[in-house]
């Protein structure tokens, strides 16, 4: 029972958080219907964690280990956080700016 909860949330975290989050990243000023964006997501996912995961080992040399996956995966999906945190923060001191 533990090893399907581990592997049905492995693959959600796999294959769909990442694309969740770069997705709200570009496609932010566009209305997309679920279906459009749930397909954009998992497809995100799915070629930003196999090849991000491919291209350390081949480059650096890291192993393909489920810690290594997971740090790799967590990166991808912070990353657009972050972009967006300081996106509207750079946004906000302009408006800021502005009104002095």
């Amino acid at each position: 029972m533990i090893e399907i909860l581990e592997s049905l949330l492995g693959g959600i975290f796999f294959f769909l958080i990442p694309g969740i989050s770069w997705c709200f990243l570009i496609f932010r000023k566009e209305r997309l219907d679920v279906l459009e964006f749930l397909c954009l997501s998992i497809a995100l996912s799915i070629s930003l964690s196999t090849l991000s995961v491919f291209f350390l080992n081949a480059l650096i040399g890291l192993k393909i280990t489920r810690i290594n996956v997971v740090i790799v995966v967590s990166a991808l999906t912070v990353i657009p956080v972050i972009i967006r945190l300081l996106e509207q923060k750079i946004t906000y001191d302009f408006e800021q700016r502005r009104e002095d």
